[in-house]
C-alpha cells in the first residue's frame, strides 16, 4: 500500500530536482551568460571536467533543452520513487554519479573512435541520467521478475522507446555519449539492485516459501536459485546446520538438567 509519506516523496523530490534545473537555468542564462554550463559541464578525460559529475544533468543550452528533459525526467523519477520507495535515494544517487562517471571515463574514447565529425568539448543536461532512469525501470524488471517490475518495464518501453534513438551518433547538438552510457549504466543498475528487495517483495517471498508443500521443496529448485550463488547457498546451508546443531544440544543440557 502506497503511503502518505511516499506519496509525498512521489511529488516532493522529482519537482525539487526540477526545480533546482530551472532556477540554475535562470541564473546561468541571465545573470552569467553561460559560464554555469562552461565550467561546471562534463569535460570527459580532463581533470576540471570530474565536477561535471555532479552538476551537469542540472545544467541547460536553452529552453527547449530544459522543457524537453523536465517532463520525462519528472515522471521516471516519480515512477522510481513510487514503485521503490525504500531503496530510490540509493538507486538515484548511484545511476546519478555512475552515469556521469562512465561518461566522463569514456566520453572522449567514443567520439573520438566513432563520431569522427562531431566533437563535444562539454556535455550537459538531464538526459543522460533521463536515459539511466529509463534504462534501470525496463532492465530491473528483467532481473527482479516480480511482477510489479515487470509491469513498469512495460510501460517504459511502451511510452519511452522512441528514445533507443538517441543514443546513435551523428546527431548535431545532442549528447549522444552521454544517452548511450545513461542506458548502459542503467542496465548495469538493474542488475546490480536485483537482489535489494522493497517491503512487499519480502512479504511475497516469505509467503511463497510457507504455501510451498514439502514434495515442491523436494522436487523444485530453491527460491534463491536465481539470486544466490551456489557457495552462497551452501554457506547458508552449513550456517543453518550449525544452528540447528547448537539448539539441540542446548536442547539436551535442558532435558538434563531437569533429570537431576
Amino acid at each position: 500500500m502506497l503511503s502518505k509519506r511516499n506519496l509525498k516523496n512521489v511529488i516532493k523530490w522529482p519537482l525539487a530536482l526540477v526545480a533546482i534545473m530551472w532556477i540554475v537555468f535562470i541564473v546561468d542564462t541571465y545573470l552569467t551568460g553561460g559560464q554555469l554550463s562552461y565550467w561546471y559541464g562534463l569535460r570527459p578525460n580532463e581533470i576540471v571536467g570530474l565536477k561535471g559529475i555532479l552538476f551537469f544533468p542540472f545544467l541547460h543550452g536553452g529552453w527547449g533543452h530544459l522543457i524537453a528533459n523536465s517532463v520525462p525526467f519528472l515522471s521516471l523519477s516519480a515512477m522510481l520513487i513510487f514503485f521503490y520507495p525504500r531503496l530510490w535515494p540509493r538507486i538515484l544517487t548511484t545511476l546519478w554519479l555512475g552515469s556521469g562517471a562512465l561518461l566522463w571515463l569514456t566520453g572522449g574514447f567514443l567520439n573520438t573512435v566513432i563520431d569522427l565529425n562531431s566533437v563535444t568539448e562539454v556535455h550537459i543536461g538531464a538526459s543522460g541520467l533521463i536515459y539511466a532512469l529509463a534504462s534501470f525501470l525496463a532492465f530491473s524488471g528483467i532481473f527482479r521478475r516480480d511482477f510489479r517490475a515487470i509491469v513498469v518495464a512495460l510501460i517504459v518501453l511502451f511510452y519511452y522507446g522512441g528514445m533507443a534513438a538517441g543514443v546513435l551518433p551523428g546527431q548535431e547538438g545532442i549528447s549522444w555519449e552521454g544517452h548511450l552510457t545513461g542506458f548502459l549504466f542503467g542496465a548495469f543498475g538493474g542488475w546490480l539492485f536485483r537482489n535489494n528487495l522493497e517491503d512487499h517483495e519480502i512479504e511475497k517471498r516469505n509467503k511463497d516459501l510457507a504455501r510451498r508443500t514439502p514434495r515442491q521443496k523436494e522436487h523444485f529448485l530453491e527460491p534463491d536459485a536465481f539470486t544466490k550463488t551456489k557457495k552462497e547457498r551452501a554457506e547458508e546451508a552449513e550456517r543453518l546446520k550449525q544452528e540447528a546443531f547448537w539448539k539441540r544440544l542446548e536442547k539436551i543440557k535442558e532435558e538434563e538438567r531437569l533429570r537431576r
